[in-house]
């Protein structure tokens, strides 16, 4: 630890383990928002909703409390400056690749390396209990995930080791104290 105290940058990527209820949810959603548009102005007028659009809507809702107990909170650290120029290094951005080029490494193999020496921790979203995930994990379950998943990871890290360290500012929570 630093003299000053200085902590490295942390951020946290959340997993839906199961990813079969997004299309349920998807569906549910749209079913939902079709009972409302053809919900007529006199029905409205009885009751703001019918009893078809409120089962509708506690279905939704029951999916994303399932999506939530699916969901792991994977918690990733900045990595140490040198380490962070060591990894960069291994990676260097191949010439012919333009998307390479703007991110300074090869994006094909950087993450590969970068993600498992940034993970620092797991937990369940809803439990709150801990998962047993660490970057020695990674490769493994890195193979089942989504380019889009993959990515959401990759970007994470990026910015917890590339991004702005100034004090953040909320405008909402400024505006609402001030009041």
């Amino acid at each position: 630890m630093s003299k000053l105290g200085t902590t490295r940058p942390t951020t946290v990527v959340n997993v839906v383990t199961n990813l079969d209820l997004l299309a349920e949810h998807q569906a549910a959603l749209e079913e939902l928002e079709r009972l409302n548009r053809v919900q007529s102005a006199s029905d409205r007028l009885n009751s703001a909703y019918s009893k078809e659009i409120r089962e509708q809507a506690q279905k939704v809702q029951d999916l994303e409390a399932q999506m939530n107990e699916s969901t792991v909170c994977v918690k990733l650290k900045a990595l140490k400056r040198a380490k962070y120029a060591e990894v960069v290094a291994n990676h260097p951005p191949r010439e012919d690749n333009d998307v390479d080029t703007a991110f300074g490494v090869n994006t094909d193999t950087f993450g590969d390396e970068l993600l498992p020496l940034s993970i620092v921790d797991a937990w369940n979203k809803a439990t709150g209990e801990k998962v047993d995930f660490t970057g020695d994990d990674w490769a493994e379950e890195a193979d089942e995930f989504t380019d889009a998943q993959f990515n959401e990871f990759a970007m994470a890290a990026l910015n917890i080791n590339r991004g702005a360290t100034a004090i953040p500012f909320s405008s909402i929570a400024s505006a609402v104290i001030r009041n």
